[in-house]
């Protein structure tokens, strides 16, 4: 089965695949496609997406899609962290506000510890929410950023949907910017996902579906 990847590079999604260009991904100015032996193509594709340029998304094929990953993911600092896809028992959603953006419950990885371990702390660190069934994984997403004084890092991010049964008061975890933590029906996580990160869209998409398949 091929292998694909998605990488948000500044928010835009980077898609690396195995095959051949598709009929849409040929001559696209918005939507550029190469093949990963056209490096240079490649990296000042992505000056550009990194200097703010109005890609939609960038693909790159090749013959080992996990090769170009790795190759890639030279040019970062790489982060791992964990995080959960949270339902309770009316199938709401639990949401975190964090920097005025609506995001799921998710933090770094410690030294040493697992992350299964490492996602349902989170959660609970986050969100003050303590009884939080971990249930499986869901996803891996990846995303870039800058940190302080220019450094790049890609973050990995482990993904488990969990269930929670806590009916007690939620509280932010304002020294994380965490403004506020709320459960959310189907109608509020739709208005939500309009004010959120492209991998947020994609776990929420997977949660849903998982959640729906118990």
């Amino acid at each position: 089965m091929a292998q694909m990847y998605k990488i948000f590079v500044n928010e835009i999604p980077v898609v690396i695949k195995e095959g051949n260009f598709t009929a849409d991904e040929m001559y696209n100015e918005k939507n550029p496609a190469f093949f990963f032996t056209q490096k240079k193509e490649i990296q000042k594709a992505f000056q550009l997406i990194e200097a703010g340029n109005q890609y939609k998304s960038l693909t790159i094929i090749g013959e080992d899609a996990k090769h170009i990953k790795n190759f890639l993911f030279t040019q970062y600092k790489t982060i791992r962290a964990a995080g959960g896809f949270v339902f309770n028992t009316q199938k709401e959603i639990l949401m975190i506000l964090r920097h005025s953006v609506w995001d799921l419950p998710k933090g770094k990885i410690e030294e040493g510890e697992k992350k299964k371990t490492a996602a349902v702390r989170e959660v609970r660190e986050e969100t003050g929410i303590e009884k939080v069934e971990l249930i499986k994984k869901i996803m891996k997403t990846y995303h870039t950023y800058v940190a302080a004084e220019d450094q790049k890092v890609l973050k990995t991010t482990h993904w488990y949907l969990m269930q929670s049964f806590d009916d007690g008061d939620m509280i932010p975890q304002k020294e994380e910017g965490i403004d506020a933590v709320a459960w959310a029906n189907p109608e509020q996580v739709e208005e939500k996902l309009r004010n959120t990160y492209g991998s947020i869209r994609d776990v929420a998409d997977a949660g849903i579906i998982a959640m729906h398949l118990l």
